[in-house]
């Protein structure tokens, strides 16, 4: 499912695009900015003839393997797969072909977009099942392909047709905005005695054909006393229109005690107008169901006033996440206009302050985001919370926020989960936390906390992955400018351990070292990192190890030469490939 910040994006017509939503990220991650891996993807050219011989053999199960694999191979980059037409036209054809084998060269056919192939899909598709229509007749829809068209206005009408390519063909047409169906269309959903999901299903494409003239459709059907699923149909057949008696439907549709009904009533008129809304948004924000009480809270969001934000503010809460988190992102932006920016904040100092840790999480991501340094002492607080959720945001936020008077707590914290994991098994939150305290402690140069963070330089599972890293990482900048051999020379150790060893060590480790040992400008492991850089392959580590070479003694080592990808473990390959690829 979409997050809720992108289908906003959509929604908001001449709104700029959101940014990325807020994360606890890692600002080792970004600091330094290595160079991209380039890559290449290299395919053998012996995997086509033999593909085409399987295709070519009468065996059903050859067929369909072939024909898999084939389109498997197209989706990755593997060239010239459209070569492999003719034969899979001829499984698709032939009567005798085996139901599966002609599923799957059909399935191949519309992976490799063989336009060209449309009749031969066609004429299978009337032929052999509604199982291959389904596959075939969305791809005749997006290609265009007339004649199919005609079969579906066709369906429409007839008396014989199955319910699965009646749905088939009313979606396709209405997807397509085939406006001359519209009167059959409104004929499928007046005919009481049809299947509900026939008429929900005219209702929409009707819906997609019109923007005037449903609104007496529209009225019938939502009409006092009316079936939820003609409630349904009412909303759907408004899906494009602006008219005074639609909002008029569309409001009444709003209060409707099906939140489905609701909801695509509300998300309508936020489409029209977010205006149109406001009167419903603060009931519709109390509703049980969470679609309706997005849709109350994108009209406030959209049209603010400080009650409003204040009111929002209760939706950080949201026992949805998308809610909460869509919330949070209008607030991100609504903090953005000087009108709007000292109301968020104070909402959000409430939501930090609430013992709810849905609250607390959301408002210290958006008050560590929006650097508000008043927040901090709270925040310092909930590193102690029970829930990791809110932990980590905290930790997090407080390194955002990088104030001096917070260190003794961040390295109390951080010495405390350190006791705390060498006592007991690694726990992935404590982890995670630990290094965005060691990050913060790195970034503000903090030099009580590093005889702590050297404890992580050593190699110890209970220590934690990521925490690792960041005091690793942190050491680096606590040494800017003062070199310490012994620790450098700890810190190289870990970056070039040989990867034989039991356990090897992690690359994420790896990488920090390399990074911190370039910020140390430790001139004296420059050799050892040098030594292993053709070990080091040609990926991230490589580029860490050049980026700290070039800090330490202005080496301009060149970037790798593309990554050759190449996808292997294909159903059927050449022996040669198979026994070079053996171990």
């Amino acid at each position: 499912m979409s997050p809720i910040w992108l289908i906003l994006a959509c929604t908001l017509g001449d709104a700029p695009p959101r940014p990325a939503p807020i994360t606890t990220d890692f600002a080792m991650e970004s600091d330094p900015v290595l160079p991209g891996l380039t890559t290449i993807n290299v395919h053998s050219p012996k995997y086509l003839p033999l593909w085409l011989q399987a295709l070519d053999r009468p065996e059903a199960d050859l067929q369909r393997l072939a024909a898999e694999t084939v389109a498997q191979a197209h989706l990755v980059g593997v060239p010239k797969m459209i070569e492999t037409k003719p034969a899979l036209v001829r499984i698709v054809s032939t009567k005798a072909s085996h139901p599966a084998a002609r599923f799957t060269a059909a399935r191949a056919l519309i992976v490799l977009d063989a336009k060209d192939a449309a009749p031969e899909l066609f004429q299978a598709a009337q032929q052999h099942g509604d199982n291959v229509r389904q596959l075939v007749e969305p791809a005749l829809a997006r290609w265009k392909y007339a004649p199919a068209f005609d079969v579906w206005r066709k369906r429409l009408t007839s008396a014989e047709v199955n319910h699965r390519d009646l749905m088939l063909a009313v979606r396709l047409l209405g997807d397509a905005r085939d406006r001359s169906v519209l009167p059959q269309l409104l004929a499928i959903l007046n005919a009481r005695e049809r299947l509900d999901a026939e008429r929900l299903a005219a209702a929409r494409a009707a819906g997609q054909l019109a923007e005037t003239g449903l609104e007496g459709d529209a009225q019938k059907c939502g009409a006092s006393g009316a079936k939820t699923v003609d409630r349904h149909c009412a909303a759907a057949l408004l899906e494009r229109h602006t008219s005074d008696p639609a909002k008029m439907l569309l409001l009444a549709l709003a209060a409707d005690p099906e939140p489905s009904v609701a909801t695509a009533a509300l998300r309508r008129l936020n489409a029209i107008d977010y205006s149109l809304v406001l009167p419903l948004a603060e009931k519709a924000m109390q509703s049980p169901d969470s679609g309706v009480r997005r849709e109350g809270a994108r009209a406030y969001a959209a049209r603010p006033s400080v009650e409003r934000i204040k009111t929002l503010g209760k939706r950080l809460d949201d026992s949805h996440l998308g809610v909460r988190a869509m919330v949070r992102e209008d607030f991100r932006q609504l903090a953005g206009d000087p009108q709007w920016d000292d109301a968020v904040r104070q909402t959000a100092t409430a939501a930090l302050a609430a013992e709810s840790w849905r609250s607390q999480e959301q408002a210290a991501l958006l008050l560590g985001h929006l650097d508000h340094k008043a927040a901090a002492p709270r925040l310092v607080k909930l590193l102690d919370s029970p829930r990791s959720e809110v932990m980590i945001a905290s930790a997090w936020a407080l390194r955002k926020l990088a104030l001096r008077e917070t260190l003794p707590d961040l390295l109390k914290k951080a010495s405390y989960l350190t006791d705390l994991r060498l006592r007991r098994a690694s726990y992935d939150p404590l982890d995670l936390q630990a290094a965005h305290l060691f990050e913060a402690l790195g970034q503000m140069q903090y030099e009580p906390a590093e005889p702590l963070m050297r404890r992580y330089v050593a190699k110890n599972s209970a220590m934690g992955e990521y925490s690792r890293s960041a005091a690793i990482w942190g050491l680096g900048l606590l040494h800017v400018g003062k070199p310490d051999d012994a620790l450098a020379s700890a810190i190289v150790g870990r970056v070039t351990e040989p990867s034989s060893a039991i356990p090897p060590e992690m690359t994420r480790i790896r990488l920090a070292g390399a990074i911190a040992l370039g910020k140390m400008k430790a001139k004296p492991q420059s050799k050892a990192l040098r030594d292993f850089l053709r070990e080091a392959g040609g990926g991230n580590l490589y580029l860490a190890i050049r980026w700290s070479l070039r800090e330490i003694n202005g080496e301009e080592i060149p970037l790798p030469d593309p990554f050759p990808i190449s996808k292997g473990g294909w159903f059927l390959e050449p022996l040669d490939i198979i026994e070079s690829a053996a171990p």
